[in-house]
C-alpha cells in the first residue's frame, strides 16, 4: 500500500485528495440512489416527489410547524403561497406527520411531497436561521410570572431599565434575546409606556419609549441582537421574515398577569435597516373611568344625560393621540348593562370590552365601516360606537341610525368642537335632520400632569399673568363657571405649579396625563343656526354661549388647579394672548365704526354695493379670531377716512378668516365664498379711485375666478396658501398708500 501510494506521489496524485474525491463520489451515489428510491416510494402512494436540495426553502412557511414538532412527525412545510401550502413528508403514513398535516388543513390546502431524510435535514436547519426559542407558539408571548415580577419592583425608571439592558448585553447568556424582550415588555408595562420605539442608526439600533405622549430614550443595541429580536417580533406578528424592503404591519398578544395585553406591530424600511414599533394596548389604560377623565363637572352632568338618551349622536374629535378612543371606551363601560346591546366598528380594535359585541374592519375582504354599519343595525342594537365617520355614506347611516332609536358614537376629523357640523354639512348631512341627529359634539387633548413627587408652587410671571387674565376674562365674560373653582380674572397674583423632576418622572417633571375638553350641545340656537349653514365661526360664537369651558380655558383653569403647566397646554392648544387682546379690539373697532356710520348719508348706489359685502362679512366681522393689530397695520387711520377704506379692510379681514380656515380644513368647499368676495371687489373697484389699489383689485378678481373654478370641479383642493397671496397682494398696495399720504400730509 505505501508503495502504490508512493506510485501515484511520483506520478503526481495526492494519495489524500485522492481518498475524499472518493468518499464524496460514494456519498453522491448513495444520495442519488436515495432520491431515486424515495422517487419510487412517492409513485407508490401516488404523491409528488421533490428533491430540497435544490428548492429555496420559505421560513414564513417552515414557522407553521414548531421544530420538535416536525422532526418527530418527519415532516416540513417549505414554501407558502396565499393559501396554499406545500409540505414534504418521509412518509405520509407517520400518525404524526397524519395529525400535523390534519392541522394544517383547517386553515390551508395542504399539498404534501414524499422527500428523503437528506432533504428534511436541509429543512430544518433552517429553524436555527428563524430563532423559534421557547417562549413563542401562536402568535402568544408567554413571559415568566416571576421574571414580571421581578421587573416591576426592580424597575422603576428609565436608568434602570438601561442598566438591566446593558447586564443582559454583557452576559454570555444564550438566550439574550428572550430575556431583553421580557425587559423590554415588563419595564414598558410597568412603566406605562404607550409604544416602543426601534431606529435603526448607522452603527446602532437606538430605542425609545413614549410615556405619557414624549419619546424618551432608554438604551441602544447591537445589530447582531437587534436582528434576531426583530425576526421574533416578525414571527409573533405573523409578518414575512424575508420581506424587508416593503412595510409590514401585524399583532399579537402577551400573557402578563392573568389578562392579555395586545402588542400591535408595524415595521417600514429605513436609511440604515427595518424601523419597528410596538404599541402596548394594556387593557388598564381604559379602567380609568369617565370621571377621571379630566371632564369639567357640568360638562359631565351633560354628557351623562346625552349618553342615557335611548337615541342620538355624539362626535369626538382630535388629532391621533387625543385620547378619542379611551373616551368612547368609557363611555360605553359606563352606560353598559345586561338589558343593552353595544356593538362596535373599529380599526383595529384595541380593546377587548367584555359584554360588548366588536368587529374589526377588514377592507380587503370589502368590510368597512360603512360595511359594518349597515350590518350592525341588522343585528337590533341599542347603541352603536362606529370607530370613524369618514364619507357622506358612513355618515348619513350612522345620522339615520340616531334618528330611528339608536344612541351612536364616533370620530370625526375637525380641530375643534364648532367644526363638526361645518364638518357633517359638507359630507352631505342636510342641516335640518342633523339638528334633529347630534347631541352633542365633543373636542379634546391630552396634557401631562405634574409629577406629585417633586411638585412645587411659584408665582406666576407678569407675561403668565397677562395670558391668564386675557383668558379667563374672556371665559368671564361669557359667563363660563370660573366661580366653582373660587377663580377670579383679576387677582393679583396666581400659583402655578411645576415638577423639579425627579426618578419616579424620570426627570421630566411629569407624571400622567389628563385631557382637557370643550363641548357644544345642539340647542334651540344651535338649531336656528343649521338652518343657514353655518362656518365653524359662526357655531363657535353660538357655543361661548353656552357657558361650557373651551379647550384653552379648561386648560388655564387645569394649570390654576396645579394639574398641569402652561407650557403643556400651550403645546396643544394656542395660548398667544395677541389672538385675544387684538381680537377684542378689533371687533370694538368694528362695531364703533358701524355705530358712527351715518346710512343717510351714503348714495343708494353706495348703499346697493354695499350688500354683498355686509352678506360676506356679517359673520366674521362679529367673531374674528386673527391676529390683528390695527395701529401697526395702519388701518385705523383709513378706517376713520370713509366707508370705501372700511370695506376694504373688511375685505382684508375676511380673506384672512378664509385662509386659514382652508389651511386647517382644505376639504372644505369654498367656491361660494370666494364667489361672494369676488362680488365685493368688483363693487369695490367701481368706486374705487386709486389707480394702484384698482389694479390690485381687479388682479385679485381674475385670481379669485380661477380657484372659484378650481373648487368647483374638485372642492378638496388646498388654495389657502394662494388665498393668502392675494390677502397679502392687497394688504402691500393699502400700506403703500397710506405711506403716500403721510408724505403729502
Amino acid at each position: 500500500m505505501a508503495d502504490e501510494k508512493k506510485d501515484k506521489k511520483e506520478v503526481g496524485i495526492d494519495p489524500v485528495v485522492n481518498e475524499k474525491e472518493q468518499e464524496k463520489s460514494i456519498r453522491e451515489i448513495r444520495a442519488k440512489e436515495e432520491e431515486e428510491f424515495v422517487k419510487r416510494v412517492a409513485a407508490k402512494f401516488g404523491l409528488p416527489y421533490v428533491d430540497l436540495s435544490g428548492t429555496v426553502i420559505d421560513t414564513d412557511a417552515l414557522v407553521l410547524v414548531p421544530e420538535a414538532k416536525a422532526r418527530v412527525a418527519q415532516l416540513a412545510p417549505f414554501k407558502i403561497r396565499g393559501k396554499e401550502l406545500h409540505v414534504a413528508v418521509r412518509s405520509p403514513n407517520i400518525p404524526e406527520a397524519k395529525k400535523v398535516i390534519e392541522e394544517l388543513k383547517k386553515e390551508y390546502d395542504v399539498i404534501v411531497y414524499i422527500v428523503s431524510t437528506r432533504s428534511l435535514e436541509k429543512a430544518w436547519a433552517r429553524y436555527a436561521d428563524v430563532d423559534l426559542t421557547h417562549g413563542v407558539h401562536g402568535g402568544l408571548l408567554d413571559i415568566d410570572q416571576e421574571n414580571i415580577k421581578r421587573i416591576s419592583q426592580d424597575i422603576k425608571t428609565n436608568k434602570d431599565i438601561a442598566r438591566e439592558a446593558k447586564r443582559i448585553l454583557e452576559s454570555e447568556s444564550k438566550k439574550k434575546v428572550s430575556e431583553l424582550l421580557e425587559l423590554i415588555f415588563g419595564s414598558a408595562i410597568a412603566t406605562k409606556t404607550s409604544d416602543i420605539h426601534f431606529e435603526p442608526q448607522e452603527e446602532q439600533v437606538r430605542v425609545r419609549f413614549r410615556q405619557d405622549g414624549v419619546l424618551q430614550e432608554i438604551l441602544f443595541l447591537p445589530y447582531e441582537i437587534y436582528n434576531k429580536l426583530l425576526a421574533r417580533m416578525k414571527l409573533l406578528s405573523k409578518m414575512k421574515i424575508t420581506q424587508t424592503r416593503n412595510a409590514q404591519d401585524g399583532r399579537f398578544t402577551i400573557d402578563f398577569d392573568g389578562k392579555e395585553v395586545e402588542v400591535r406591530v408595524s415595521v417600514m424600511p429605513s436609511a440604515y435597516g427595518e424601523a419597528f414599533v410596538m404599541r402596548i394596548l394594556n387593557p388598564d389604560g381604559i379602567n380609568v373611568g369617565l370621571e377621571k377623565l379630566g371632564i369639567e363637572p357640568h360638562l359631565y352632568e351633560i354628557l351623562l344625560r346625552e349618553i342615557n338618551k335611548p337615541n342620538g349622536m355624539i362626535l369626538t374629535t382630535g388629532p391621533t393621540g387625543s385620547g378619542k378612543t379611551t373616551t368612547l371606551y368609557s363611555v360605553l363601560k359606563k352606560v353598559y348593562t345586561p338589558e343593552v346591546k353595544i356593538l362596535t366598528i373599529e380599526d383595529p380594535i384595541e380593546y377587548h370590552l367584555e359584554g360588548i359585541e366588536q368587529t374589526q374592519v377588514d377592507r380587503d375582504k370589502g368590510y368597512d365601516f360603512l360595511a359594518g354599519l349597515r350590518a350592525a343595525l341588522r343585528h337590533d342594537p341599542d347603541i352603536i360606537m362606529v370607530g370613524e365617520i369618514r364619507d357622506n355614506e358612513t355618515a348619513t347611516i350612522a345620522v339615520n341610525a340616531s334618528l330611528t332609536g339608536h344612541l351612536v358614537l364616533s370620530t370625526l376629523h375637525t380641530n375643534s368642537a364648532a367644526g363638526v357640523i361645518p364638518r357633517l354639512i359638507d359630507l352631505g348631512i342636510n342641516p335640518k335632520i342633523l339638528a334633529a341627529a347630534l347631541s352633542l359634539s365633543l373636542a379634546q387633548r391630552l396634557v401631562r400632569t405634574v409629577c406629585k413627587s417633586c411638585a412645587y408652587t411659584y408665582e406666576a410671571s407678569e407675561e403668565e399673568k397677562k395670558t391668564i387674565r386675557a383668558i379667563l376674562q374672556k371665559a368671564k365674560k361669557n359667563n363660563k363657571p370660573l366661580a366653582d373653582y373660587n377663580i377670579d380674572p383679576d387677582q393679583e397674583t396666581f400659583t402655578l405649579t411645576k415638577g423639579k423632576g425627579c426618578e419616579v418622572c424620570n426627570g421630566t417633571g411629569y407624571k400622567g396625563r389628563i385631557g382637557i375638553f370643550e363641548a357644544i350641545v345642539t340647542d334651540e340656537l344651535v338649531e336656528e343656526l343649521l338652518n343657514k349653514k353655518p362656518s365653524e365661526q359662526e357655531v363657535r360664537r353660538i357655543g361661548e354661549k353656552q357657558g361650557l369651558f373651551d379647550m384653552r380655558e379648561d386648560g388655564v383653569v387645569k394649570v390654576l388647579r396645579g394639574l398641569t403647566t402652561l407650557e403643556e397646554v400651550q403645546s396643544v392648544v394656542d395660548l398667544d394672548i395677541a389672538n385675544i387682546t387684538k381680537v377684542n379690539t378689533t371687533k370694538e373697532v368694528i362695531e364703533e365704526e358701524e355705530n358712527k356710520k351715518d346710512g343717510a348719508a351714503s348714495t343708494a348706489s353706495q348703499q346697493t354695493s354695499l350688500q354683498p359685502e355686509k352678506q360676506v362679512f356679517h359673520s366674521y366681522d362679529k367673531n374674528n379670531h386673527e391676529k390683528r393689530e390695527l395701529d401697526d397695520s395702519g388701518y385705523n387711520n383709513i378706517v376713520k377716512q370713509d366707508d370705501l377704506h372700511r370695506e376694504i379692510r373688511f375685505l382684508i379681514d375676511y380673506l384672512h378668516m378664509l385662509e386659514t380656515e382652508q389651511k386647517l380644513n382644505p376639504d372644505i368647499d369654498a367656491s361660494e365664498k370666494i364667489r361672494a368676495v369676488k362680488d365685493t371687489i368688483i363693487s369695490l373697484i367701481e368706486r374705487e379711485y386709486r389707480d394702484t389699489v384698482r389694479f390690485t383689485l381687479k388682479t385679485a378678481v381674475r385670481h379669485l375666478d380661477d380657484l372659484h373654478e378650481e373648487q368647483q370641479k374638485n372642492p378638496k383642493t388646498a388654495i389657502g396658501h394662494r388665498i393668502q397671496k392675494v390677502r397679502e397682494d392687497i394688504e402691500s398696495v393699502i400700506k403703500n398708500e397710506r405711506e403716500k399720504q403721510k408724505e403729502t400730509a
